[in-house]
């Protein structure tokens, strides 16, 4: 059972206007406007964590940086995400 007029009869023929989209725009101005206002308070957690758990402060550091930083594609053949080979290599040995 369809619903509506069918594919490509539809009361917009020319489909949604280009333009960001008002909600995503709106949730990313709250999200900077929070950022903003709590920078002291992450930087502090930011560095408790670096002093107690430094590998696990590294992992947050990566994950906060790939929402900021475009993740390259190459555009020349299936359009996948391009990931360095990076190994990162825990020492908890201590004693030395």
């Amino acid at each position: 059972m369809s619903r509506g007029p069918g594919k490509g009869k539809t009361n917009n023929p020319n489909g949604r206007p280009p333009g960001p989209n008002k909600v995503t725009s709106e949730l990313k101005e709250f999200y900077v406007a929070f950022v903003d206002a709590n920078r002291e308070k992450m930087q502090l957690a930011a560095d408790r964590l670096y002093e107690k758990d430094p590998y696990h402060y590294l992992i947050v550091m990566d994950k906060m940086s790939q929402k900021v930083i475009a993740n390259k594609r190459d555009i020349t053949s299936d359009d996948k995400s391009i990931i360095p080979n990076v190994t990162i290599i825990e020492n908890r040995d201590q004693s030395k």
